[in-house]
This record gives structure tokens, sequence and C-alpha cells, in this order.
């Protein structure tokens, strides 16, 4: 009987669930690691003898480094990666704080991010560039919308 499906939330439940759906075969061919390595990603760290730090841990490490020394737009450009082959777009909740102090200007400011995104289209750079151009063009818009609705909010 197959066992239980489940959403796995931590990295060791992932390649617990790789195992379940890809086979230890196919990661052993990919990572060129023993079946006991396999293993020792798969299980629970706080039940086992043998667990071990697997390769998302220490992806999720090198992110986590990027962020601490200012790097931020190398870290989003791994994970919009990630993101993208699921299907996704990345989107950060970093709080959308406007930049000028009139509606007029804010949406005049607007105007260079979408520059630079019609720019890059038109000379084809990679869909990275172009997703993190979108993205910066998309907060743009969106710090429009907050200082028109605390203007809105302002007026009786």
């Amino acid at each position: 009987m197959p066992e239980k499906s489940f959403l796995p939330v931590k990295t060791w439940q992932f390649y617990h669930a790789c195992k379940q759906h890809l086979g230890v075969a196919f990661i052993q061919k990919l990572f060129k690691v023993s079946p006991r390595q396999i293993d020792r990603w798969a299980c629970d760290p706080d039940f086992a003898d043998s667990s071990q730090r697997n390769p998302m841990d220490r992806y999720e490490t090198l992110l986590k480094k990027l962020m601490e020394r200012g790097a931020v737009d190398v870290a989003m450009a791994a994970a919009d990666r990630q993101a993208a082959i699921v299907g996704c777009t990345l989107v950060s909740d970093v709080g959308v704080v406007p930049d000028k102090t009139t509606l007029a200007d804010e949406c005049l400011d607007d105007l260079p991010a979408l520059s630079q995104l019609h720019a890059a289209m038109r000379d084809h750079l990679p869909t990275p560039v172009i997703r993190d151009l979108l993205r910066k063009l998309k907060t743009e818009i969106d710090e429009d919308l907050a200082l028109y609705e605390r203007q809105e909010i302002q007026q009786p």
C-alpha cells in the first residue's frame, strides 16, 4: 500500500516526497550519491540517528547569506528561477511605501521602470531580467495605489 500523501513543509520532507514520487534510483543518479545518503536527507532529524543537511538546506543557507550581505537581487533572481519552474511568479512581501509626496510625481515615477522593461523586451534580454524589471514596475504601480488610497482617506 502506498504511503499517505502529504505536503512537505520541511526540506527533509521534500526529499522524502521525492523518494516516493521519483524513486531513489533517479535521485541517486541525479546527485551521484549513495541510497543511504538520500535516506539521510529524507529522514526526520528529530528522530533519526543519522541525518544530514540536504542540498535544499544548503541552498537556503546561500540565499540567507546573500540577503544578509545585501545581494537581494541575486537571491531574488535565484528564487524567481525556482518559482518559474513550478509556474509561479515571485512577489516580495515587503510593504509598499510611496517614495513621492504627490500622486502626479508618483505616477510619473512609473515611466522609467516601464521604459526599462520595454527596452529589455525589445532587446530580447533573458526572461529572469524581464521578470525582475516587471516586478519593479509593479512595485511602482503599487506605490501609486498606496498614495492614492492614503490621499483618498484624508479627503472628507
